[in-house]
């Protein structure tokens, strides 16, 4: 079996430097095109199920992409960043310093306020991974569109890196990724 990891396409949040986290935000003009240009490298997968999560920027990328209905689970939205959603982090250092200080000292631990922290995160994520996992093992091809924390901690987790090299894993807006689960490897990695 393997796995596409699609980032969403840009939005004006990310352009902005806003943490978008679990507010819904739409694709802006040049997202709605990353996700056009990268339909046309994708056609060459059949592509047997698409899993999004249940925000807006997610689920149009998937709909450009492909022209199914996503299976959407809510336990792949982004992080909750709390009351940091909606601000750059300039603005946050300004308006919530405590919280940024601790979140820059300990982001491993550190819980937004008003929303999560990494390990909660983490552990949403893969929980409702590794279930849906054990059920796509009888497909050829998934098409995972995600948040690029989400798609970075499944990532983490099936290379079984530690959580310290979060930052190391990217993913692209309008680029794709494969993961083969035959070889535990990325055979492709943002093209």
């Amino acid at each position: 079996m393997q796995l596409i990891f699609v980032r969403h396409g840009e939005t004006d949040w990310n352009v902005a430097k806003k943490y978008c986290g679990q507010l819904d935000v739409a694709l802006n003009e040049t997202g709605v095109r990353q996700m056009e240009q990268l339909r046309e490298k994708l056609d060459d997968y059949s592509v047997d199920l698409v899993v999004t999560s249940d925000l807006t920027r997610v689920k149009q990328s998937a709909n450009i992409l492909k022209r199914v209905k996503p299976i959407c689970f809510p336990a792949f939205n982004e992080m909750d960043f709390g009351d940091f959603e909606g601000y750059t982090y300039q603005e946050i250092s300004a308006k919530f310093p405590e919280a940024w200080d601790e979140y820059c000292n300990n982001w491993q631990t550190a819980s937004f306020p008003n929303g999560e922290s990494f390990p909660i995160f983490y552990e949403r994520v893969i929980a409702t991974f590794k279930t849906e996992m054990e059920k796509w093992q009888q497909l050829d091809t998934v098409l995972l569109v995600g948040h690029l924390g989400v798609l970075r901690v499944i990532a983490l987790f099936l290379q079984k890196q530690k959580i310290a090299q979060y930052w190391d894993v990217d993913f692209k807006q309008g680029c794709y990724s494969l993961w083969d689960s035959e070889s535990q490897c990325f055979l492709i990695s943002n093209q």
